[in-house]
């Protein structure tokens, strides 16, 4: 590979990396805009948060069908059509009158949302090559984490200071532009051989396959903890720091400064030692929320700290369990990849609504509580898996 086709594929790599930016900081704007979207639209901070439950059921649903439909296109026209998806959500929520045209909203980025992430991975490890599914990741899931640094606090510091409709129509707009980004920079990509049988026979291989099936188990447990926490995160910060309003995107940005962290430390272990990755995820996080349990809502200064480093293993959370597939799937990495994310966003769908039933009741301890059961109870599935013992283990 000469030097000139490395540039351009570190220039592809970057925008699909920017595009991961601008999906991720869609997907969770009800989360950095929950107070302003709740007045806004006259309804309680719960009903916010079935915004992303809503969100990630119809994923769920629509993934692996709709990749199976877009199985033949081209990887590029695809990433095209999906974040034109997430610019029309933002557009439409900046001049949604009520919060059902915001649910609809929701559900047209949601639709391509799926297919994004499906083909994402995939895409990057065809453009680094064979044995480079961790470090693809890695690359293009930075901005993810970028998402949680600075996507998330400017969000929630731009709906404090011009409004939650202004901030959802300059998203439409970034959107946009990382559409006409990727129709510059990334070359036209044939879907390959994994085409050659399509269908529902496609999809119940893909299902039946027992090692793919214990990456989706851990990922449907550890997402279900980390999302009944993480929704709430505004909600957490205010009763465990006792920050509000504008002062919350401080430690927003703290938060997503130490995701970024650790997406390139347990980027840089993954293709190595995918085990020991993927404990340090697991346990890390539950270790974090036992953490908050302990310290209550009187440590205000400890519990800020704690949610900085809860960031830390969440930030290397998708990598792991994203190169665990794309390692086991050899072949129809697209359609493993959307049965994944279906486990991912049942994980989603689930650890929203667990954490929105707490907070109804008064009691947010009851979602910290859930998140650190789950990341100890996705440690020990991982550990006694055959999957992740096999064929996700440590190497040497």
């Amino acid at each position: 590979m000469g030097i000139s086709q490395i540039s351009r594929t570190g220039v592809a790599l970057a925008t699909l990396s920017a595009a991961c930016f601008v999906s991720v900081t869609s997907e969770n704007l009800p989360v950095a805009l929950l107070p302003d979207l709740a007045a806004g639209f006259g309804v309680p901070e719960s009903a916010i948060g079935l915004l992303v439950t809503g969100y990630a059921v119809v994923v769920a649903v629509t993934v692996v069908p709709l990749v199976a439909m877009t199985s033949r296109w081209d990887r590029r026209t695809a990433a095209l059509v999906t974040v034109a998806a997430i610019a029309a959500f933002n557009l439409l929520l900046a001049v949604a009158p009520g919060y059902g045209v915001a649910v609809v909203a929701r559900t047209i980025s949601a639709a391509g949302h799926g297919v994004f992430w499906s083909i994402v991975a995939p895409m990057a490890a065809r453009l680094l090559g064979p044995g480079q599914g961790g470090r693809a990741t890695t690359v293009v899931f930075a901005g993810n984490s970028l998402a949680f640094l600075f996507g998330l606090p400017l969000s929630s510091w731009l709906g404090a200071a011009i409004g939650w409709r202004p901030t959802a129509l300059a998203l439409a707009g970034v959107a946009a532009l990382a559409v006409v980004l990727i129709r510059a920079t990334v070359d036209p990509m044939p879907p390959g051989d994994q085409t050659t049988r399509q269908g529902l026979a496609a999809i119940r291989e893909v299902v039946a396959d027992r090692s793919l099936a214990g990456v989706n188990l851990v990922t449907a447990v550890v997402v279900t903890g980390h999302f009944a926490a993480f929704t709430y995160i505004t909600v957490i910060i205010a009763q465990y720091v006792g920050l509000t309003g504008a002062a919350t995107s401080g430690l927003l940005l703290a938060h997503g400064a130490a995701g970024l962290l650790g997406l390139v430390l347990i980027g840089r272990l993954v293709d190595g030692r995918p085990r020991a990755t993927g404990l340090l995820v697991t346990c890390g996080a539950a270790a974090c929320m036992l953490a908050l349990l302990v310290i209550g809502a009187d440590g205000a200064q400890v519990g800020a700290v704690v949610v900085v480093l809860w960031a830390v293993p969440a930030g290397g959370m998708a990598v792991v369990l994203q190169a665990a597939v794309l390692r086991v799937a050899d072949t129809r990495q697209d359609l493993a990849s959307a049965v994944y994310i279906v486990a991912f966003q049942i994980g989603i769908a689930l650890g929203a609504w667990i954490g929105g039933v707490g907070l109804d009741r008064g009691s947010l301890v009851a979602a910290v509580a859930t998140a650190a059961i789950c990341g100890l109870v996705g440690a020990a599935v991982m550990l006694r898996s055959a999957a992740f013992r096999t064929l996700v283990q440590d190497n040497g």
